[in-house]
């Protein structure tokens, strides 16, 4: 009997788009928007029933602290963007890989996409995302040698977090990102007739545009081979390499899609021309008004925190007694049968 061949209906999607990257972490610009904002009022409505409970757990409310100014999407959104630039220039000093810095970029993106950083400091978050892209990148180190590398007094919060920033990616630890695409894509080009001097000069670029790329949203709006190429055609321009990879890319996916990469070719250039880096005075002064607005009750020192854990406490001390009769009970049971 005649193997059947694959038809448009029963044809295998790409495995890209079997991932959970494909499935969860794509969406335009207006729903990104609509999600940070969803996020922002829900965090500023938590954030400000917990410090007015901490206020009053400590006595100390008074009309100048009842309600502080709280932070805006665009403040929120423009400290993620220093430290995310705090990350890449980590990963380049203690030379972790492009892999590593990418996956780490990602599941930082991804944590705030949903949690706000009056919750949990990105500070705290970018090492923990570090942490755990050295174990999904396969280029794993142990806790003492990643504390001792980055010179860190102490790992105790990046395992705190560890569970945390699990649970904001929703335990999604594969990242696909340009880096493999544009890799991809080199050595495919040195397959034809082409210039080796100019195809890496243009793939230096290249690797350079995707570090520009992963800190803006394109990553969510765009699939990684569209950026790779993209950032072949941006940096072609430059190069004179960029009608050469339009012709491959003709002979592959025909002139209709060589369009669709040109647009976004220019959309992926946009968006980095209008990037604007935050500058070290800019993140002081929105992380000082962010001490003022952080959650009280993932404060260890708050009288709101203290509260709830002497609360949990109890509540423990309970469940173990309870545990403890109903055992009691059921040996009482045991013996008389």
């Amino acid at each position: 009997m005649a193997e059947e061949q694959p038809t448009e209906s029963n044809a295998r999607p790409p495995i890209y788009e079997e991932s959970s990257q494909y499935r969860h972490w794509r969406f335009s610009p207006e729903q990104l928007w609509n999600i940070r904002k969803t996020s922002h009022e829900t965090a500023v409505e938590r954030v400000k029933q917990n410090i007015q409970e901490d206020l009053k757990e400590s006595e100390e409310a008074t009309s100048e602290n009842q309600d502080p100014q709280y932070l805006s999407i665009e403040e929120e959104l423009a400290l993620c963007r220093f430290y995310e630039k705090q990350l890449q220039s980590i990963c380049r000093h203690f030379k972790f890989t492009d892999a590593v810095m990418a996956t780490a970029m990602v599941y930082m993106k991804r944590f705030f996409l949903y949690n706000s950083i009056m919750d949990y400091h990105p500070k705290d978050i970018l090492l923990t995302c570090l942490f755990l892209s050295t174990k999904s990148e396969s280029e794993r180190i142990s806790i003492d040698q990643f504390g001792k590398n980055l010179n860190l007094p102490s790992t105790d919060s990046i395992l705190g977090l560890e569970f945390v920033v699990s649970q904001g990616i929703r335990f999604e630890y594969l990242v696909h990102h340009p880096y493999r695409a544009a890799y991809g894509l080199f050595l495919e080009l040195q397959r034809g007739d082409v210039d080796i001097k100019v195809l890496k000069e243009t793939y230096n670029k290249v690797q350079g545009l995707i570090g520009s790329m992963l800190l803006t949203d394109l990553s969510f709006i765009y699939q990684p081979s569209q950026l790779a190429l993209g950032a072949f055609v941006i940096a072609g321009r430059s190069t004179g390499f960029d009608q050469h990879i339009l012709r491959h890319m003709e002979t592959k996916v025909g002139k209709e899609k060589i369009e669709m990469l040109s647009k976004i070719a220019d959309d992926v250039a946009e968006t980095i021309d209008q990037f604007v880096a935050v500058s070290p005075n800019e993140a002081k002064l929105i992380d000082r008004r962010l001490r003022v607005c952080m959650n009280p009750a993932k404060n260890p020192d708050s009288a709101l925190y203290k509260k709830r854990a002497a609360e949990k406490e109890r509540e423990d001390e309970e469940r173990d007694k309870k545990r403890a009769r109903q055992g009691t009970d059921d040996e009482d049971e045991d013996l008389s049968d």
